[in-house]
């Protein structure tokens, strides 16, 4: 039968985070354990194990926790906008890594021949390299972004930007506006 409460020690050990980091979470409200023991002890249910996956999953994706909790109070949440950002951003890194390690076995098929390696191939590795730095969301998935958010009536593109300071206006808001219906 599957395991429906945890203590924060297994909670944070299958999850792959730190005791402290769930104190913290409960500490500034992000994440409070639905239930406690008669000595005080945190327990978790399997609706506090989908908020830390919903906390990990926007963290991720690089916004603060400041702002998570902003999202996550919102009327407008949606948990699975949440995923579906998500995927899109891993189906992007998974090109970009794909098209990377396709350069980089000519590369070595290049150097175990002796071959001259021009500088355009050099410069594809680099700017792949970078692409693969996290974070990066390609220029296609950033223009999807921008057009749907284009479409939005006034009243939420204002309220998205009240909700989240904006460090990259193309990725920042974009990405609001897939977690958020």
């Amino acid at each position: 039968m599957p395991k429906t409460i945890w203590k924060i020690g297994e909670l944070a050990s299958q999850c792959g985070i730190t005791v402290r980091t769930l104190h913290h979470y409960h500490q500034i409200g992000l994440l409070v354990p639905s239930e406690t023991t008669e000595a005080g002890h945190r327990l978790y249910t399997k609706a506090d194990a989908l908020k830390l996956q919903q906390i990990l999953s926007l963290k991720q994706l690089g916004f603060s926790l400041e702002e998570i909790h902003n999202f996550m109070e919102n009327p407008d949440f949606n948990p699975l906008l949440v995923v579906q950002a998500q995927l899109e951003i891993v189906k992007e890194q998974i090109k970009i890594k794909e098209k990377l390690r396709s350069e980089l076995e000519q590369l070595q098929t290049l150097l175990s021949f002796n071959q001259t390696i021009s500088s355009d191939q050099l410069i594809k590795i680099m700017e792949l390299i970078r692409m693969n730095e996290r974070h990066y969301i390609t220029p296609e998935l950033a223009g999807k972004m921008r057009a749907f958010l284009k479409d939005l009536p006034e009243e939420k593109k204002s309220k998205l930007k009240k909700m989240l300071p904006l460090i990259n206006e193309a990725q920042k808001q974009a990405l609001q506006k897939m977690i958020l219906k």
